[in-house]
């Protein structure tokens, strides 16, 4: 029998007190699992993960009302329109949601969990279905926004809400193993928004990479994923610098760049910074930016498709399919100093 907290066993839906128990975990650490995965290991969450899949733990789809009332018509919520990520995966998006007639309506969260969940009440009854971008929300509200209309999370895997997220495994060890070739034993991780689940994700693939390497890593306090973000962190990186940064986005790592710049710390010579996106920006940067590239055309068009696809009745993909992300080397990164 299908519910909205997931599979049943018998007579009883699986919890997450079902999930710890088998684990061999807290109930806490398994909702952090899923919400806030910098805050477990890879191997808790890997025990964790395959336990939920054995016992079913919301492995069906949440039962969405039908779209039919706001026929022709997609809601695309993002958490911040100035930010070039969200920006091209919403054109891709658009591009194919054309191709199947419809149009799309795009909102902005500005990172607002609160007006996250205002925005999609509000639209729920006049679309066919909504796509979140990046959502802040924490997973159970997903799943509740999931039951108003079909809905797709993107850049965000939630158990029993129709997911796409970019697999960034490879690219973070590119980068971690990048940085080690040129000398750094030290690296800084500038943190993005506490609410971002591919943040964390971020956070704990190159943390991993870097304890299998012997690299001593350093996380920020969370920033905005913003060019002022990057840049307000300059000073207090200065306070005690490890020679090298990967930054939550391109945007923070430029505006990082820039700072440190303006207080006679210059990229490479005394600091070799990477970034995340691969957006325009990282291209015509001064210098040009070393970052992970992530396909916004795959994460869109595909965020798309399978939106259209559980508006026309088809079922889910099982596992949600992922986008791979890889290293992109530029001038940004170089070979370690002695003052670096």
């Amino acid at each position: 029998m299908k519910t909205e907290a997931g599979s049943e066993k018998g007579s009883s839906k699986v919890t997450i007190y079902d999930v710890a128990r088998q684990a061999g975990v807290s109930p806490s650490t398994v909702s952090r699992t899923f919400s806030r995965p910098d805050r477990v290991s890879i191997s808790t969450a890997q025990r964790v993960q395959q336990v939920a899949d054995a016992l079913g733990y919301h492995s069906d789809m949440v039962d969405s009302r039908s779209g039919s009332q706001g026929r022709g018509l997609v809601a695309v919520i993002v958490p911040d329109l100035g930010n070039q990520f969200f920006t091209g995966v919403i054109r891709n998006i658009q591009d194919e949601c054309e191709r199947f007639r419809f149009e799309t309506m795009i909102l902005e969260t500005r990172e607002s969990i609160t007006k996250e969940r205002r925005i999609v009440d509000t639209v729920a009854p006049v679309v066919s279905g909504i796509i979140l971008v990046s959502p802040r929300m924490p997973d159970a509200m997903i799943r509740k926004c999931a039951q108003l209309r079909p809905l797709v999370s993107v850049n965000r895997d939630v158990r029993g809400v129709c997911s796409i997220s970019i697999d960034v495994s490879k690219g973070a060890c590119q980068a971690v193993d990048h940085l080690h070739t040129l000398g750094y034993r030290s690296l800084t991780y500038l943190d993005g928004p506490a609410a971002s689940w591919s943040g964390g994700i971020r956070w704990r693939q190159i943390f991993s990479e870097c304890e299998a390497k012997g690299i001593t890593v350093k996380r920020s306090m969370p920033c905005a994923p913003t060019f002022y973000g990057g840049y307000s962190f300059a000073e207090k990186y200065l306070d005690d610098p490890t020679g090298a940064v990967i930054a939550h986005n391109d945007l923070m790592a430029i505006g990082l760049i820039v700072a440190l710049r303006r207080l006679g710390c210059e990229c490479p010579r005394d600091v070799s910074v990477i970034g995340f996106d691969n957006d325009t920006m990282s291209m015509v940067s001064t210098p040009p930016l070393t970052t992970i590239h992530m396909s916004l055309s795959a994460l869109g068009r595909g965020a798309a498709d399978l939106l259209m696809s559980r508006l026309a009745g088809a079922a889910s993909s099982t596992p949600a399919p992922t986008v791979p992300a890889h290293l992109i080397i530029r001038q940004s990164t170089g070979a370690k100093s002695d003052k670096s």
